[in-house]
């Protein structure tokens, strides 16, 4: 039996004051090294170093710093913590997919202002998700694989039922608030993901210092966003008509319209990447490569321009040509980065969005009608 108790995941209860506060994701990964893990989530090799978490709490609200995100990992043994105070990604399908690739991964998060997670992915495919507040909501291959452990660590989805029916009646041992939730349900869920793995951190060891490194999902291996799609009926259903060879082709057209509209079409290594793409080649742009350092510096003007994620701190306040060229080199890179991804399916939809629901610099009526002819066979 594994010795994870509940005395020793605790210390991430309260009212934010412990070594994570109100917000912060915990992800295990099984089998890889605290530099591969954090090459998994999009750590930058070269920012690669030893840094206490307060380093990551200044820069997440510093407007010279970008409001970089930093992650950090610790060895468990069999399994690497990735820890990202302030921090969501590892709880995200895409990255979680990324990370448990030929391995399993278990994320839990807190977040006081939203909803906490649980997620198990096994191989790049998520297993088990859920609330930890609401554990009777699951999804995944295989939703009820955890049942036994759950209920083991206090989440009783029986009670967690007869409270959501009796809506305002108490379950009878205090264990559930009114509403049916779990209170402070992190803290199940972070036994739960030590019942998985066998280890959970001790706060001792987020004192001091450990390897960390800045995180640019960009440069990871998630798939692009899929919030980023266009609205349009008649562009959607053009976009799964169309056949591989054809999306490839079109996104990559497109792609080089919009680096042409933003003066980046003499990026070095840009258009070799792009046609490559469009030819169905793999394409990997390394963090340390020209056409990366670009990329890089695109995603620093773009961090500046949305300013802090924390909105109780004031943004500084920017010329508003330069606030408008972050916003649109954002919207590049979020093209970009699914040009060059191996699956159009999965990837045109997020590369044809700027034209379809982007900022109006971005947008051409002409382009989109040629872009649809193309889709459809009618160009």
């Amino acid at each position: 039996m594994l010795k994870v108790t509940h005395d020793g995941v605790d210390w991430i209860d309260g009212d934010g004051d412990g070594p994570l506060g109100e917000i912060f994701c915990l992800t295990f990964v099984k089998g890889v090294d605290e530099t591969e893990a954090l090459t998994r989530l999009g750590g930058l090799p070269d920012t690669l170093r030893p840094r206490a978490l307060e380093e990551a709490d200044k820069a997440l609200l510093s407007f010279e710093a970008a409001y970089t995100r930093y992650a950090f990992a610790l060895n468990l043994g069999d399994w690497t913590v990735l820890i990202e105070p302030s921090g969501v990604r590892g709880s995200l399908e895409e990255p979680l997919a990324a990370l448990s690739r030929g391995t399993e991964a278990v994320a839990v998060m807190r977040h006081d202002y939203a909803d906490h997670a649980f997620r198990h992915a096994v191989d790049g495919t998520l297993v088990t998700g859920f609330d930890p507040s609401w554990p009777d909501v699951r999804w995944g291959s295989e939703p009820d694989r955890l049942l036994g452990q759950m209920r083991a660590v206090g989440l009783d989805l029986d009670l967690a039922l007869d409270a959501d029916d009796d809506e305002g009646a108490e379950a009878e041992d205090g264990g559930y608030d009114d509403d049916g939730s779990v209170p402070s349900a992190y803290v199940p869920a972070l036994l739960l993901a030590g019942l998985i793995t066998g280890a959970v951190p001790h706060p001792d060891a987020l004192a001091g210092q450990l390897t960390s490194a800045e995180i640019a999902p960009w440069f990871s291996d998630a798939p692009p966003k899929e919030s980023y799609s266009p609205t349009d009926p008649a562009m959607v259903a053009a976009i799964q008509a169309a056949s591989p060879d054809v999306l490839r082709a079109v996104v990559a057209g497109e792609t080089m319209r919009l680096a042409s509209v933003l003066g980046l079409d003499g990026t070095p290594g840009l258009a070799e990447a792009v046609a490559a793409a469009g030819r169905g080649e793999p394409v990997t742009v390394s963090p340390e490569s020209e056409l990366g350092t670009h990329v890089r510096s695109w995603l620093w003007q773009a961090r500046r321009a949305a300013g802090p994620p924390d909105e109780s701190v004031a943004p500084v306040e920017m010329d508003a040509g330069e606030q408008n060229t972050g916003n649109l080199r954002n919207w590049f890179t979020i093209v970009l980065n699914a040009a060059l991804w191996p699956e159009p399916h999965d990837a045109a939809g997020v590369a044809l969005s700027a034209l379809t629901d982007g900022p109006a610099e971005l947008r051409d009526a002409a382009a989109e009608a040629a872009v649809l002819r193309a889709l459809r066979g009618e160009a």
